[in-house]
């Protein structure tokens, strides 16, 4: 691809008009400050992908100011999500420590020896950035040579973590662990692009982001969500349901009714400027979608 030449604030704005896209509430002055100081042009643009266009390819309906919302809206989704995997991934420690600790074949240690055996890369990684962390090295002095699952699990990335509940499972076939194999992989997707602050609202329900064959867990559990199968194909509700699957299996009743509670919050969010979406599918779709999932956290 061609390097494209660099504009200014200026010029970007410009660029926007031409497209179609208007400045009715939000003027030009407002929007270059935005774009200057809060949100930068490339992220905030990319939502315009959720908007049509006109024969002349120009957007229909679509204000700067809907750009912002949007970000601003994505940016809390993004950090519900995130605290979502990190309940998550807290919730499947618990539960591998605990099954490996009442596991009479036990000692704590042999597991961990074998899944170095099995993936050396991944867990020299894990070591490699515990001698890094300067708030944990301790663990590692203590524990590099001889790592017991309670401290490994402590340590490992999600990442790993979800190699080691695949590891564990295949050995075992842990009857508990059964779906939690199933859905990890997908609910991973959903923690590293919230960790990594990637726009998650946009290619809404495109052909970019079709998934051809939805395993059977997920279409399974998306059916009882009351989700049309139609949409279980789209990769990021596939992701969606998978996250909100786990939670509900692996944590308490009482920090689900928390994780409700800020879904409501989330949606009414979604909802405070409804009428410059109101004729966009795509956007109404997922809040639709959103508001099942959260309603099957209670």
């Amino acid at each position: 691809m061609p390097r494209k030449r660099m504009c200014t604030t200026t010029e970007l704005i410009q660029h926007l008009k031409s497209k179609g896209i208007t400045f009715s509430y939000m003027d030009t002055a407002e929007a270059q400050h935005m774009l200057d100081t809060t949100n930068y042009y490339f992220k905030l643009t990319s939502y315009r992908k959720n908007f049509a266009k006109d024969n002349d390819e120009k957007y229909i309906n679509l204000d700067f100011a809907y750009l912002t919302d949007l970000a601003a809206i994505d940016a809390q989704l993004r950090e519900y999500l995130l605290e979502l995997t990190l309940d998550i991934e807290h919730g499947i420690k618990t539960f591998i420590i605990t099954n490996i600790s009442n596991n009479s074949t036990e000692d704590g240690y042999s597991i961990v020896q074998e899944f170095k055996n099995k993936y050396p890369a991944q867990y020299e990684h894990t070591l490699t950035q515990l001698n890094k962390n300067r708030y944990l090295h301790d663990l590692y002095k203590k524990y590099h040579s001889n790592m017991p699952i309670w401290v490994f699990m402590e340590i490992s990335s999600f990442g790993v973590l979800s190699l080691f509940t695949d590891f564990y499972y295949k050995k075992y076939k842990t009857k508990n662990l059964r779906q939690i194999h199933a859905h990890l992989k997908f609910c991973k997707n959903i923690r590293n692009a919230c960790a990594h602050s990637d726009p998650f609202l946009i290619n809404l329900f495109s052909d970019k982001e079709f998934l051809r064959h939805p395993s059977a867990p997920v279409m399974s559990i998306g059916e009882k969500m009351n989700i049309s199968k139609e949409y279980i194909t789209d990769l990021k509700i596939n992701d969606l349901i998978s996250t909100f699957y786990l939670h509900r299996k692996i944590q308490s009743s009482k920090l689900a009714e928390h994780r409700v509670r800020e879904g409501k919050r989330l949606l009414n969010r979604f909802n405070r400027h409804n009428e410059w979406y109101s004729e966009n599918q795509k956007i109404n779709t997922f809040i639709s979608i959103l508001a099942k999932l959260i309603d099957y956290l209670s």
